[in-house]
Order: C-alpha cells, then sequence, then structure tokens
C-alpha cells in the first residue's frame, strides 16, 4: 500500500489509503501460511488453514498465473466450463486475478476464446490477455 501511496496516480493513492485503513480496522487481513508458497493444488489446504478461512474470511483473492493454475489443479479444464463449478471447493468466495502466461483455463465464453484467438495467436502465453473470475462456495 506504501508504493501505490507515495505514486503519482490519485486514484491509487486513494485505493491504498482505503487498503491502510481496512488493514488497521480489521476488515481485510493478510494470512500468513506455509502452504501459500506450496505447489500444491488449492484443494489440498491444510485443514486448519481451510477452516480459518471458512469461518474468518468473505473473500480470498488469488493473483497471478501460477496461483491461478493451483485453483484449477493444473489441469487442462475445457475453456468454457464454469469457474464455478471448477472452484467450487474452496471454503469461501474466492476471486482470481491474472495474466494468461500458459494453455490452460475456464470460465471463458466460447464467443471471446474465439475473439481473442483471431487477434493474437499466442493469446493464452503472451502475457497480453488475462482474467478475472469469481466463486462463492459450494452450498453445503
Amino acid at each position: 500500500a506504501e508504493t501505490l501511496a507515495a505514486g503519482d496516480d490519485a486514484g491509487a493513492a486513494a485505493l491504498a489509503s482505503r487498503w491502510k485503513g481496512h488493514l488497521e480496522s480489521g476488515k481485510i487481513r493478510c494470512v500468513a501460511d506455509a502452504y501459500w508458497a506450496m505447489p500444491y493444488p488449492m484443494w489440498a489446504q491444510p485443514a486448519s488453514l481451510r477452516s480459518d478461512l471458512k469461518q474468518n474470511s468473505a473473500l480470498v483473492v488469488v493473483k497471478g498465473d501460477a496461483n491461478y493454475r493451483r485453483v484449477l489443479g493444473d489441469r487442462p479444464w475445457p475453456f468454457d466450463a464454469p469457474f464455478t463449478s471448477v472452484a467450487s471447493y474452496f471454503p469461501t468466495n474466492v476471486l482470481c486475478l491474472r495474466t494468461l502466461k500458459a494453455e490452460l483455463g475456464c470460465g471463458m465464453a466460447s464467443a471471446k476464446t474465439d475473439a481473442a484467438a483471431a487477434a493474437d495467436d499466442t493469446w493464452l502465453v503472451d502475457g497480453k490477455w488475462g482474467v478475472i473470475q469469481l466463486a462463492p462456495p459450494a452450498a453445503e
């Protein structure tokens, strides 16, 4: 947040200020756990972390290609497979922010993937395209 606050972009500085306030008030928190740095699929979360996320988190933000691939289990889902189904195992709402750098994904409408492929034959791997996807946890 300090980097954003120190920049020249007024909008980013305002966002950084809100984030800082939310961190200080406890509205948002960063949870340190060795699991986050491991290569395991996200459905292999330790029971203690899974329970903590389910009980104490309204949203988990997952950023980056490698972490997105962990959400998908690094499996070749059909591009139009619903992200909400693929990520339904997650214990709370999960928001994925990803720049495409590997030939896998899901939750993308065929018309959009066809248009991307027509515009850029390396769209899946060149880092110029991305997705923002949200999935709620499955109903119990």
